[in-house]
């Protein structure tokens, strides 16, 4: 259904809002940067000047006139100070925790049908929901209707309850840009987008055209806004959204238009958020492909790069003080050996330099594909595969306990 003009004249209010408050955070940055370096050279040249010279302190008369609304005593007109100004008019830093692929399907559709909507992500939710942005990669549509495609060897259409795990567990963000996203058609899509709506999670990469698939979506923390971009590098015939046809975003071989939508994004939010479907299944190492698309989205403009599809986890690797993760494993998804049921929880701080305070918590996929934390030897087999394979990029995963840290 079409929104209504009323619905219409809101949204572009908010938006020309959200982009107005940027221009002003960034006006302050620039203007307050400006002059705290016409204070230091003018300080600099008047002593230099008058190296004997001692005065008495600055007197202010009856009718004294503030020299900028910034600094209203010319005393405190120094650099530390204006560039404190500055630091104010910078974007709140967020916390985000990320996360692979979820399906609702085979054995997790047995949990939920047994135990509820909620049981598949019980065990983590607790930990998800803190974070100011919580992502991952829905792999199975949400949906009971759809035509299932003849075509394809493994398909999944996730059951709708599913939906009250995302919820309850935070879910900002959702990728479903992935080479199942129209496993039963694009009724089953349209479900899947419909239910995503309903309750408030935003999505990215698919959708009813390639408009829509390309879309990023859009959420406000904390005053900052932050952008979400999703592409999939694996794509099955008939899945590729066009102006006239459901399907996904996709990226494989088309990084020029994926690096103009990530530079067009970051022009307009604080942040930008990218996500990718790709690499090759059960292989530990991120390919060259990989490695280069992802340097690629990170040269156009995004902050962190979360990536899935492998059903194992590879690297973590920082890139210009940037995050990239090349695969998150699976998170909610039955399995059926040792390495493909063990996944992390990736949670990091995102700031205007950067993303630090990198934390890995790994996780254990039960029987039913659900996941829950684990401790002691569980614990260190997926954190020391993390450390030897984050080593090849040049990235330390430094273990305590059961937990790490990631640093460059």
């Amino acid at each position: 259904m079409d929104p209504s003009p009323s619905a219409t004249s809101r949204a572009a209010a908010r938006q020309a809002q959200r982009a107005a408050a940027r221009r002003r955070r960034r006006t302050v940055v620039t203007t307050a940067a400006a002059i705290a370096g016409a204070a230091v050279i003018a300080a600099v040249g008047f002593f230099v000047a008058l190296p004997a010279f001692s005065a008495p302190p600055l007197m202010r008369s009856a009718a004294h006139t503030p020299l900028s609304p910034l600094v209203e005593d010319p005393a405190t007109f120094t650099a530390p100070a204006l560039l404190a100004v500055a630091e104010a008019g910078r974007p709140a830093t967020l916390t985000v925790s990320a996360v692979g692929d979820m399906i609702f399907d085979r054995q997790i559709k047995t949990l939920v049908v047994s135990a509820g909507g909620a049981a598949p992500l019980a065990a983590v939710a607790s930990h998800l929901k803190v974070a100011d942005v919580t992502i991952g990669n829905l792999e199975s549509p949400l949906s009971t209707g759809g035509v299932k495609n003849a075509t394809k060897d493994v398909t999944f259409r996730g059951d709708p309850r599913g939906a009250e795990g995302l919820v309850a567990s935070g879910f900002d963000f959702l990728s479903i840009a992935n080479n199942h996203v129209l496993d039963y058609g694009p009724d089953a899509l349209s479900d899947t987008v419909a239910a995503l709506d309903a309750r408030g999670i935003a999505h990215a990469g698919a959708g009813a055209n390639r408009a829509a698939a390309w879309k990023p979506a859009v959420i406000e923390r904390d005053g900052a806004s932050v952008a979400y971009l999703a592409f999939s590098h694996i794509l099955p015939a008939g899945f590729v959204a066009t102006d006239s046809r459901p399907g996904l975003a996709a990226g494989r071989n088309n990084m020029d238009a994926v690096a103009t939508a990530i530079r067009s994004a970051k022009a307009e939010h604080d942040y930008v958020i990218v996500s990718f479907h790709w690499g090759v299944e059960y292989q530990d190492d991120a390919n060259g492909e990989q490695v280069r698309d992802a340097h690629a989205a990170v040269d156009a403009g995004a902050d962190m790069v979360l990536a899935h599809h492998p059903h194992v986890i590879q690297a973590v690797e920082y890139y210009k003080n940037r995050l990239i993760a090349y695969s998150l494993g699976d998170f909610v998804f039955d399995h059926y050996s040792r390495k493909t049921g063990e996944a992390f929880i990736l949670d990091a701080a995102l700031g205007p330099d950067g993303v630090t305070d990198v934390k890995v918590t790994p996780v254990y996929l039960d029987g039913h594909g659900k996941p829950e934390f684990v401790t002691g030897s569980e614990a260190t087999v997926i954190l020391d595969r993390l450390k030897a394979i984050s080593a090849k990029r040049s990235t330390l995963v430094s273990i305590d306990g059961n937990t790490a840290t990631v640093t460059p």
